[in-house]
């Protein structure tokens, strides 16, 4: 009978560390964290964008750090400009950090946090030229070429605004500084936070003047009901406002931001 026992003894040892590792397996699963999915742009440096297989920008770090201070895992979720709303709606991700503009049309549809960033159209020009176009009046009286990207707000206001000007058209931003540089154009006028992350590329060369026209404030946008996440989002800018935390991540991406 003893020389039995050993090998039932064996089979329920056996048995039993199996259970304990599946137990700890399920403990570890358990202790895994939540995920926040964040619906963001696909390439919108400076606020977010992909490089090196990891996520970075503005608005990648907060959401690095809102994740965290929530205990939650931060999912990324890339979709296009158009495809934002709509993917918050259904419930496909949690929040929306993707640089969006607190439009009247979308609080009808979602709540938004307390915007942290003023952003708007700017005009990049050669920094030898920054006296000439150092306000808004001088700026919107340019005469002669000005590079715009099709499609743009920054197009559409130009097309307004600049009634003694003509509109240039580059798909490729890098292309319209080269125009600029070789003095083919007088301004690029577009998106601020992109310009801001431009100059920051050719230091020395050219420079953002100093005028913010169609100012629109930046603030992350939440599903109608999610009113937990938006309070805590809140929270999070209210504190990283009074540490200087989100002082110290605007300046990281966007030093000339206003």
């Amino acid at each position: 009978m003893r020389r039995q026992a050993g090998p039932v003894w064996r089979a329920a040892g056996a048995a039993m560390l199996v259970a304990i590792l599946a137990g700890c397996q399920s403990a570890g699963s358990a202790r895994k964290p939540p995920a926040l999915r964040i619906g963001v742009r696909e390439n919108a440096a400076p606020l977010v964008f992909r490089e090196h297989n990891r996520w970075q920008g503005l608005e990648a770090d907060l959401a690095r750090l809102l994740a965290g201070r929530l205990q939650m895992r931060p999912v990324f979720v890339a979709l296009s400009g158009n495809q934002l709303p709509a993917a918050l709606l259904a419930g496909k991700v949690d929040v929306l950090m993707a640089g969006l503009p607190v439009r009247e049309e979308l609080r009808t549809e979602m709540d938004f946090a307390t915007p942290y960033l003023v952003v708007g159209q700017a005009a990049l020009v050669r920094t030898g030229d920054l006296r000439r176009f150092n306000t808004a009046i001088k700026i919107r009286s340019v005469q002669g070429p000005v590079a715009v990207r099709p499609d743009t707000d920054g197009a559409r206001f130009a097309a307004r605004y600049f009634t003694q000007a003509e509109s240039i058209a580059f798909d490729r931003t890098p292309a319209a500084v080269q125009a600029l540089l070789e003095g083919r154009v007088m301004l690029v006028f577009d998106d601020a936070p992109a310009l801001w992350w431009t100059a920051l590329q050719y230091p020395g060369h050219v420079a953002v003047a100093p005028a913010l026209f169609d100012r629109r404030e930046i603030a992350w946008a939440f599903r109608r009901g999610s009113v937990s996440l938006r309070e805590a989002a809140n929270a999070a800018l209210a504190d990283w406002q009074r540490d200087g935390t989100l002082e110290n991540v605007l300046r990281r991406w966007i030093p000339f931001s206003k």
